[in-house]
């Protein structure tokens, strides 16, 4: 059984730069990991959750272990959001 205290150690801040955010994120892939195998681990998509923003888009999905972004409040400008969405497909 996995619970919130074992989670909590993982959850992450909104100011992450690129880096901190793709080592953020490889430290969750090796817990998913550790706990329910490779296989898992693998096909489980680690999404970035903090400020999400045209100019970090591309660094952040250039990150190894980021496999995408929860878009907030940018996506409320269409500009801004079709902006991330070009900056993720680079």
């Amino acid at each position: 059984e996995i619970t919130y205290g074992d989670w909590s150690s993982d959850v992450c801040s909104s100011d992450l730069t690129p880096a901190q955010a793709g080592e953020a994120h490889f430290h969750i892939r090796q817990r998913l990991k550790q706990w329910f195998g490779l296989e898992a681990s693998e096909r489980c998509r680690v999404l970035y959750g903090g400020s999400v923003k045209p100019e970090n888009i591309a660094k952040l999905i250039a990150e190894p272990d980021v496999d995408g972004a929860l878009v907030g409040g940018a996506s409320l400008d269409p500009k801004s959001f079709v902006a991330i969405i070009q900056g993720a497909r680079r």
